[in-house]
């Protein structure tokens, strides 16, 4: 990627100028080039291996009844999206091709949605996706020594999957449990220990090194128990009996009025390049 070294010399009086340094455009490694862990090109299926799974009469009525709530069938993407990381466990390329194809869109569209949102897995993950949040009140509270702990404990690190298949470990923004941090999710299910036989996250309980423990063994537990269980991807799951769109065929919502809040001041942004840099101006 490159990039323009510069400096904002100054803001006042509604003036911003920016002046570009004297350095040439000069290209930057990539945060990948800069740490040492490039990811491995990930393996395509074709689209003839995930269409078995993905045109099934059961798949066909549900991104049906999607693509009825919305005015337009490109706003159901999300969504589709979502089950065809339910079929497949992933969204590979030609599961994004798929989508693009239900919803009226473009390919390119398609991936640029399925890429921008980070739940959407571009890669097989093991059975059981253990993810940590790193956010900043986890981390306060401890995160990255659990984390840590746990990748030894499996002896994998960030972004790897055990051999067995089993685990898989991320690192992610905020979870939304900031009360119970450091907070994890085992799949879709929030956890901060196991005990009698079920993941929990109980008023005061947090992750310990201990909690790590009892969490994993529960985990081999469930899959001896349950061999190739599907991975429930309740994330991704449709609320059903919603209102739906409004403008949706049958749908019962009603859309705001367009006096419901104050519309943003005009500012009248103007910029004026030169040879150096670039100057902006606006009003107050």
């Amino acid at each position: 990627m490159k990039k323009v070294q510069g400096a904002v010399h100054f803001v006042a009086n509604n003036k911003l100028s920016f002046e570009r340094g004297p350095s040439p455009v000069e290209l930057y490694p990539t945060p990948a080039d800069q740490l040492g862990h490039k990811k491995k090109a990930q393996p395509q299926p074709t689209m003839e291996e995930i269409l078995p799974k993905l045109e099934t009469p059961e798949m066909k009525a549900r991104i049906a009844d999607l693509l009825s709530r919305y005015p337009e069938a490109q706003g159901a993407l999300l969504e589709v999206l979502w089950l065809v990381q339910e079929a497949l466990g992933w969204v590979p390329r030609e599961g994004i091709r798929f989508a693009a194809k239900a919803c009226g869109c473009s390919a390119a569209h398609a991936f640029g949605v399925a890429t921008f949102y980070t739940m959407y897995k571009h890669a097989p993950t093991g059975r059981f996706l253990l993810q940590f949040c790193r956010n900043i009140c986890c981390e306060q509270k401890g995160a990255s020594n659990i984390i840590a702990y746990t990748e030894k404990a499996l002896n994998i690190k960030t972004g790897e999957t055990t051999p067995d298949g089993l685990f898989t470990i991320l690192q992610v923004e905020c979870l939304g449990a900031c009360g119970f941090g450091p907070v994890m999710l085992v799949n879709d299910d929030f956890a901060t220990n196991a005990k009698d036989g079920k993941l929990t996250m109980l008023p005061g309980e947090t992750l310990t090194p201990e909690h790590v423990d009892n969490i994993l063994r529960w985990c081999y537990a469930r899959e001896k128990e349950f061999k190739n269980e599907p991975v429930r991807d309740a994330l991704g799951g449709s609320v059903a009996g919603h209102l739906g769109h409004p403008g949706a065929p049958g749908a019962s919502a009603v859309a705001q009025t367009f006096d419901y809040a104050p519309p943003s001041p005009v500012l009248g942004l103007k910029a004026v390049s030169k040879e150096t840099g670039v100057v902006l101006t606006w009003k107050g």
